[in-house]
């Protein structure tokens, strides 16, 4: 079993029944759930997931009101898990994994995000790391009673600000330019194969982003965003399968640079048409530079399309 399906059965079976009763006063505004860091939160966890930081467990989030009462209810949920009724897979906690307890709905965006709602500054979006914006609208919400946490959550899965998401795919249309379109051949050409991999590493991060971006989806981090990728309806699958083509292309003869350039070409043609697709590029070159000029120059926001294309 899962360990969100896990969590979410201990909640519901042992914990929602206990809180009704011991905290009727706050009950109606309480919400619980497992979002946030580890795999259990993307429904990733395996086998190998279970050696540190798996199990049952769960977050109760508060008002700003309630928070007086956080120190009640962590000492009520350590009693209940540890001692009262602990689940069958209790959480093994490591010195770095993420602390799953209790909290105001403000501070535990906060700690991802840096605010405690959706940011309204553009500039507050580009600070933002997105595999934190991933992390905080994942998992599951168990109960929200008050609904101020899952308003948070909505506002943010409504994705980037058009001008934020634009900036973002101009500077990723660069950066696949100089990787895998211009650089890839012309280090190989000079013998110089670790900065080959290095691009071609580079070229597939910034692929991966840009097909996250058209999707409207956050991409997670970077163990997940490749599992996450191939599950896109947008180019996820075919663009998926050829970076994994493009990894298992080995070598650095002739032959293999070709394979790998030919696949590299496939993945970029496949990303032009999307963008005229969905009329963010009018360029009609191959070359995802101008692209990235031509998505630069729908940005409304002033200064946002004064920075360089490629500044992300």
């Amino acid at each position: 079993m899962k360990g969100l399906e896990l969590s979410r059965q201990y909640f519901n079976e042992k914990a929602l029944p206990r809180l009704k009763t011991d905290f009727p006063e706050i009950f109606p505004r309480l919400a619980a759930g497992l979002v946030g860091n580890g795999s259990e939160c993307f429904g990733y966890d395996d086998e190998a997931s279970r050696d540190h930081d798996w199990g049952a467990d769960f977050f109760i989030w508060v008002t700003e009101s309630d928070r007086p009462s956080i120190l009640r209810l962590s000492q009520w949920k350590r009693e209940l898990m540890e001692h009262d009724d602990p689940p069958e897979f209790s959480r093994l906690q490591s010195m770095h994994g993420a602390q799953i307890g209790v909290m105001t709905c403000g501070d535990f965006y906060k700690s991802l995000i840096g605010t405690a709602e959706r940011p309204v500054e553009l500039i507050k979006w580009l600070r933002i790391p997105e595999e934190n914006l991933a992390m905080a609208v994942n998992g599951d919400v168990f109960i929200d009673n008050a609904g101020e946490f899952t308003a948070v959550r909505e506002s943010l899965l409504r994705h980037y600000p058009e001008d934020v998401r634009l900036k973002k795919i101009a500077a990723k249309c660069m950066a696949i330019a100089q990787t895998g379109q211009y650089n890839h051949m012309r280090m190989a050409a000079r013998g110089e194969f670790v900065a080959v991999q290095t691009v071609i590493s580079k070229f597939i991060e910034q692929v991966t982003g840009l097909v996250f971006l058209l999707n409207r989806v956050y991409k997670p981090y970077y163990k997940w965003s490749h599992r996450m990728l191939l599950t896109l309806p947008l180019l996820g699958a075919d663009i998926g399968s050829l970076i994994e083509q493009l990894v298992m292309t080995t070598g650095y003869d002739e032959k293999a640079l070709d394979q790998q350039q030919s696949i590299i070409r496939k993945i970029c043609l496949m990303l032009t048409d999307e963008l005229r697709k969905q009329r963010l590029s009018s360029a009609v070159d191959w070359f995802l530079a101008r692209h990235g000029e031509s998505v630069q120059s729908k940005i409304s926001d002033p200064f946002l399309r004064s920075l360089p294309a490629q500044f992300e």
